[in-house]
């Protein structure tokens, strides 16, 4: 979910729509949006993505793997054929063979490094002779040394441990960045360090512009797990209603 609203029935009474109660009654339906597109290709750039570019975790990659042959002038066709016969074989992964001879191998790892492939292989004339490549996760730029008859087998396991890594790696640090606070001097402190806060609030309007005003943020979400015991609004002091999210949008 990229973003959720109310739309209430403005659209249903402009556009007509409606339907047959319970009650036997026309009525005016309420509607509301869903939004993902951009919204969700923003945040996994910048959840996942690092200096080099993007990261894109292997579930959502059209194409899992590119592969990469280390063209020299001895034995290039016989190497060439092999990485062609890799595209055939590894073919649930949907790869990309990058053949091109008009760049440097250096030039294409950092290309396809700057485009979040998960994986990439690599085979030169020495890995030709041992019947191996070479295979470097995205993620954390590991590099090993895979058999041929194992191939699909490893990659596909690579694939899997590099989404769990990957979703434990964003998780821990969303964790690690919501920090519990009880007064407005404790928000505007998380805020500026770009926590995420935990705070109590009421149902008040002029509490939550206060937040907007004082602290430059505004509430995320209200946690389905609420505390049994709620303390006093960080804004008002009087009971708070709620126990919820706040950050600053960016």
């Amino acid at each position: 979910m990229g973003t959720s609203h109310n739309l209430g029935q403005g659209f249903a009474k402009s556009f007509k729509i409606n339907f047959i109660g319970r009650n036997e009654k026309i009525s005016l339906p309420w509607q509301n949006s869903w939004g993902i597109s951009t919204r969700l290709i923003g945040a996994l750039v910048m959840v996942h993505g690092d200096d080099k570019g993007l990261v894109l975790p292997p579930r959502v990659a059209l194409n899992k793997i590119v592969i990469i042959p280390i063209i020299s002038k001895e034995g290039k066709e016989k190497i060439l054929k092999k990485a062609r016969e890799m595209i055939s074989k590894l073919k649930a992964f949907n790869p990309i063979l990058d053949d091109r001879e008009d760049y440097s191998a250096g030039w294409k790892f950092n290309e396809w490094e700057l485009k979040g492939i998960p994986l990439r292989l690599e085979i030169g004339p020495k890995d030709l002779e041992k019947k191996q490549v070479v295979i470097v996760r995205r993620d954390n730029h590991k590099k090993e040394f895979v058999k041929e008859l194992n191939l699909d087998k490893f990659i596909q396991k690579t694939l899997d441990d590099m989404q769990d890594d990957m979703y434990k790696k964003s998780r821990n640090f969303t964790l690690k960045s919501i920090v519990e606070v009880n007064n407005m001097d404790e928000l505007k402190k998380a805020i500026m360090n770009k926590k995420i806060a935990l705070g109590y609030l009421c149902d008040s309007e002029k509490c939550e512009e206060n937040i907007k005003d004082k602290a430059g943020a505004k509430t995320l979400n209200i946690p389905f797990e609420q505390p049994k015991d709620l303390e006093s609004c960080i804004s008002c002091g009087k009971k708070a209603s709620y126990q919820v999210r706040i950050a600053k949008s960016y």
